[in-house]
């Protein structure tokens, strides 16, 4: 396993009024671009660009040379602050904290190597431990949407694969709940809750039950009918595990500058609608829908989804939940109100395919 240790050079200096990523403990940031500067004797040089929901500013990372494992490979995936890759020829498979802003030694931990090319837009990921250099742990991942993959690092030289063609697929993010030290996803449908059995590696369901749902008027449960819905779990420092609903509606923007044969182009663009999240109601794998889920705030996108107390860092607001998947922003949950950000100006292309929610390097106790 390669396990190394970088040094970090001197801060970039910033030309666009961002502000860099220094002070401790970290708050939650969004990976947005990595940029490579120039090229080194020792490596690449690259830093990340990142956006800071606590100011809802860009920020800049210090600094760093990009380990050799990790150039030229795909970032697929990101759990407790670790973010996943691939590579594109020999699929090997690493987990970097490289991309935590104020991580000034970047660590890397060689996974085994896949067998298969992974459908990316479909990849998941999650580990067991936010610390995964103390000691052994389990990494699960979703490579491809017909089976589930995990293995254990310290002692597994190859990943075992599950197949889920015949059974519910796990079409939610996978999630670790410290409190149960199981893997949970939902199903298709959001009927099942399934859960990886690490003991006799199989997949075990129950069915999930929604209860007291949220009084809408039939004309908008007729435009929720009509969105692209996606399912998440998250649990929450405290143990609580909340399951979401979040609806997103394809909207159609005239573009006055293109026109097509008729006079007219239109922009098909993706904007978030509601979320509805349920809290578990007991161990009966029963959710209630709630609209107050209190000083808590929950970030959900490309990576594992995570819930923070907003009061352990100034700035976030309780009550919502923070996005980045058809847009950037932040919703509400008692009003049912979105806020959109704007996103950091894209430039020279870049090394991230996909905005990842970093958890925090530094938890407050």
């Amino acid at each position: 396993m390669a396990l190394f240790f970088n040094r970090i050079s001197k801060l970039y200096a910033s030309r666009n009024n961002a502000r860099f990523f220094s002070s401790l403990p970290q708050s939650p940031c969004l990976l947005f671009e990595s940029k490579a500067l120039r090229q080194s004797p020792e490596g690449k040089i690259v830093n990340h660009i990142l956006f800071d929901p606590t100011t809802e500013e860009k920020v800049y990372s210090k600094e760093k040379k990009l380990p050799k494992e990790l150039d030229g490979q795909s970032l697929v995936g990101a759990s407790q602050g670790w973010v996943a890759s691939v590579g594109n020829k020999d699929l090997t498979v690493h987990i970097t904290d490289l991309y935590k802003p104020c991580v000034s030694s970047a660590r890397v931990i060689s996974l085994p190597p896949l067998k298969f090319k992974p459908s990316t837009h479909a990849t998941e990921v999650s580990l067991s431990t936010c610390d995964p250099i103390q000691g052994d742990f389990t990494v699960a991942a979703k490579f491809n949407e017909c089976r589930l993959s995990f293995c254990r690092p310290y002692w597994d030289a190859k990943w075992t694969h599950i197949e889920t063609a015949d059974s519910p697929l796990p079409a939610s993010d996978l999630m670790y709940s410290k409190r149960d030290k199981a893997f949970y996803f939902t199903s298709l449908k959001g009927l099942y809750m399934g859960a990886l059995d690490l003991s006799n590696k199989k997949l075990k369901y129950q069915q999930l039950r929604l209860r007291n749902m949220p009084k809408i008027p039939e004309v908008g449960w007729e435009i929720l009918d009509q969105c692209f819905m996606s399912k998440h779990l998250v649990e929450s420092p405290s143990g609580e595990l909340f399951f979401i609903k979040w609806y997103t509606q394809c909207i159609r923007t005239p573009c006055n500058n293109k026109e097509d044969k008729d006079g007219e182009y239109e922009m098909i663009h993706s904007v978030t609608k509601r979320f509805m999240v349920f809290r578990e109601d007991g161990k009966n794998i029963d959710f209630c829908y709630t609209e107050d889920i209190g000083d808590l705030c929950i970030f959900l996108g490309k990576s594992e989804a995570f819930c923070l107390k907003a009061s352990m860092y100034p700035g976030l607001k309780p009550n919502s939940i923070y996005y980045i998947g058809p847009g950037l922003g932040s919703y509400d949950l008692a009003s049912n109100m979105v806020r959109p950000y704007n996103p950091p100006a894209s430039g020279a292309p870049s090394l991230v395919r996909a905005p990842f929610w970093l958890h925090p390097t530094y938890p407050i106790a």
